[in-house]
Formats: C-alpha cells, structure tokens, sequence
C-alpha cells in the first residue's frame, strides 16, 4: 500500500517487539496508524516503540505485556486506550514455537506453546471483544501462521494451538457479526515471511476482512520497502526474522 490508509486508526499489537509483531507494527505506522506494542521483552519493546516515534513521527508506545496473565493482558489494554485515545483494533501476534520431535517435548515446552498460541489469543480475544461490542465496532486479528492450516513436520503441538487459533476464529467471526465486531485469522503456509503475514493483517484491517484470510506467496524479487529502510535506521537486520 503506498497511502496512509489506516490514519487516525488505534491499534495493539501482542509479541511486538519480535518477528511478526515488530513487522506489522512496522507496517501498520507505514499506513498511518497509531501503535500500542506489548511485549514480555520491556527493554527491547519500549526501545522500539521509542526509535519508531523518533524515525517515523507517528504515535508508538511500548507497553510491558505477558500474554499468559489475564491481568496483566486487561490493563495492557486499559493502558493502551488511555494512551492512544481509543482502541479500534486488536492484534494477537506473541507467539512461540519450538521445534523438533513429538516425543522430545517436554510438557513445560507444551504448556508454554498452549499458553501463549492458544490460550493468551482466547484471553485477549475476549478481554478486546467486550470493549469492542461495548462500543459497537472493532477488528481483533489473530495470526494462525504457519501449521494453522497444513500440518508441519517438528512442530506439532505448535500446529495444534494454531488449528485451535482458525477455529476460534471463524467461529466468533460469525458470532460477534452482528455486534459489529469481525475476527480475523491469518493464515501462512511459511514462517519465514514474517513482512508477508504482516502486509496482509494490514491488509485484512484497511478492508475490514473478517473470517481466514491466507498469506499470499512472497516474491523472489522486490524493491526494498519503507519497513526495511526503517529497520536499517534502527540497526536492524531488514530479513524477516520468522516468529517469536
């Protein structure tokens, strides 16, 4: 998208400070929004939501958040309203996903995916729906990246959480319809285009896409893009990083 699209747009982003949350926080002050990033990292968050209000101009506050705690889930949100004057959109982006054999997991790696995947995306799906219908609008997007959809080999409980993540989605998708709140889930097939995903959760809030939207195929070659210009202002490596 070359316009500002989303200007005047309030919108948290869970997991931000990493990965597919740092690139759609990226994405989303590209279109003009303004950015609430919540992250367990409160260094790394607070230093990029700090470096992004400085190179950008746009409004980006970094926000301590664990996802696991509902909490401290409700008053991130709380503080995320207060400080960009409203809230309009939520997205569920922290996440993790540690690879290798079934059998080698052990149930503290497997507790921790079903926490943050599945159930923090439950927690805050339902602490920003109650805002939302209060108000009468809304657009929460959860990111079912890659195993919501096919399965893939080393990641299986990972895939489980996110089969959980599409359902509870298309089904609140339709429940909360006539609330005027829609429930997005983005779906990848790879997770090592984390600019992708993000392109499409923009793309997914500027028209208002409700239900499973797919991640389109990243293409070999591409000009350098704001987000990557941006990342190199900040020292950062501009190859997408995969989720964290």
């Amino acid at each position: 998208m070359s316009r500002k699209t989303l200007a005047g747009k309030r919108i948290a982003i869970t997991g931000g400070a990493h990965g597919v949350g740092r690139e759609t926080a990226l994405a989303f002050l590209a279109e003009g929004a303004d950015i609430a990033i919540g992250d367990a990292d409160a260094g790394a968050v607070r230093a990029i939501a700090d470096q992004l209000t400085r190179i950008h101009g746009g409004t980006a506050v970094g926000l301590l958040l664990d996802v696991t705690d509902s909490v401290r889930f409700a008053s991130f949100l709380a503080c995320a309203e207060r400080k960009l004057g409203g809230l309009d959109v939520l997205v569920n982006a922290a996440d993790v996903m540690p690879a290798g054999p079934f059998l080698a997991e052990s149930e503290t790696e497997t507790d921790r995916q079903i926490d943050v995947n599945l159930r923090a995306v439950i927690t805050g799906t339902r602490l920003a729906a109650e805002r939302f219908v209060r108000q009468g609008y809304g657009q929460i997007v959860n990111i079912g990246t890659a195993g919501g959809v096919p399965a893939a080999l080393g990641v299986a409980v990972y895939s489980a959480t996110k089969h959980g993540v599409v359902g509870l989605g298309a089904a609140l998708d339709q429940e909360f319809a006539a609330h005027g709140v829609t429930v997005s889930t983005v779906a990848a097939g790879s997770i090592a285009d984390a600019e992708a995903v993000a392109d499409t959760v923009v793309a997914c809030v500027a028209r208002g896409l409700g239900g499973l939207i797919t991640v389109p195929r990243a293409r070999r070659f591409r000009p350098a893009t704001f987000r990557e210009a941006l990342l190199r202002l900040l020292g950062r490596d501009p190859v997408p990083s995969g989720v964290r």
